[in-house]
C-alpha cells in the first residue's frame, strides 16, 4: 500500500511540474503578455503544419480553415500568429494576398512548399510552422480590440501578411489544438 501512495504521489509532482513548465513558457511569450495588458483572459489554441516536397513529388499547396467541433475557444478571435520552425526551398504561408486585412477572414489562411530545379538537378522544399490563434475576452478598456487589429495588420511574415506562391481554391477545414504547441 505504501508503493501505491508513493507511486501516486509521484506521478502527481510530474504532473505539476509538467504544467508549471508549460505555463511557464507560455507566460514568457510576449504576443500573450501583451494582449494579457488589454484583456481578463487569453486562450491559445495551435495547429501544426509539416510540409515537405522531394523529386518528383507534386507541391504541396493547401488553403485552411480553423473550425471548432466539440470544445470551443473562449472569447473572440485575436491574432493569428504564424510561427516558422524550418524553411527550406520555395515555401509561403499566411493570408490571401489580394485581401485587404480588414476584409479577409482571419481563420483562412494557406501554406505552399514547392519542388523546383531540373530533372537532374531536383530541389526540394520543406515548411514546418505552429499556426498560432489568440482568442481574448474581458477587455479592460474601450480600445483594447485596437490591439488586436494593429497586430494582425503588421507587415510582417509572423502576422500572416508576408504570403507568396499559389493559394488553393479548395479549402480544407482544420481542428486547432488546445494550448501550446510542445516545446522540443
Amino acid at each position: 500500500m505504501g508503493s501505491f501512495i508513493s507511486r501516486s504521489r509521484l506521478v502527481a509532482i510530474a504532473a505539476a511540474v509538467a504544467l508549471s513548465a508549460g505555463t511557464a513558457a507560455a507566460a514568457e511569450d510576449p504576443d500573450e503578455a501583451d494582449l494579457l495588458k488589454y484583456f481578463e483572459k487569453v486562450d491559445v489554441w495551435h495547429f501544426p503544419v509539416d510540409a515537405t516536397v522531394r523529386y518528383n513529388d507534386q507541391d504541396a499547396v493547401a488553403t485552411r480553415e480553423l473550425v471548432f467541433k466539440d470544445e470551443q475557444p473562449k472569447g473572440a478571435l485575436c491574432y493569428v500568429r504564424f510561427d516558422l520552425l524550418r524553411g527550406e526551398g520555395d515555401y509561403g504561408y499566411g493570408f490571401k494576398p489580394s485581401a485587404a486585412p480588414e476584409d479577409r477572414k482571419t481563420t483562412v489562411w494557406g501554406t505552399n512548399a514547392l519542388k523546383r530545379g531540373t530533372v537532374l538537378d531536383q530541389y526540394y522544399s520543406t515548411l514546418r510552422l505552429n499556426v498560432i490563434y489568440f482568442f481574448v475576452d474581458g477587455p479592460k478598456s474601450a480600445g483594447a480590440k485596437d490591439i488586436c487589429e494593429k497586430k494582425q495588420s503588421a507587415p510582417t511574415a509572423q502576422a500572416g501578411n508576408a504570403y507568396k506562391g499559389p493559394w488553393a481554391d479548395l479549402v480544407t477545414r482544420v481542428r486547432a489544438i488546445h494550448g501550446w504547441p510542445a516545446q522540443k
